[in-house]
């Protein structure tokens, strides 16, 4: 099959609108991934997903008496 491709482009995003765009395709990556494997590139994707997908409750544990 043939490879298709997307690009997206922004001149006036912040950095925080790039940062909540690039989870949300994350998101639905994880979605479609039982109909298509997606792949997403970005410069800085790895520290943004490293970021916002982390579980800041797990490494916090209880201090004991």
């Amino acid at each position: 099959m043939k490879e298709k491709k997307v690009t997206i482009s922004s001149k006036n995003i912040t950095q925080k609108q790039w940062s909540n765009l690039i989870l949300e395709l994350n998101i639905m990556k994880k979605e479609w991934n039982k109909y298509a494997q997606l792949d997403i590139q970005a410069p800085g994707i790895k520290k943004i997903l490293n970021w916002g997908t982390s579980n800041y409750d797990s490494k916090a544990e209880p201090e004991e008496d």
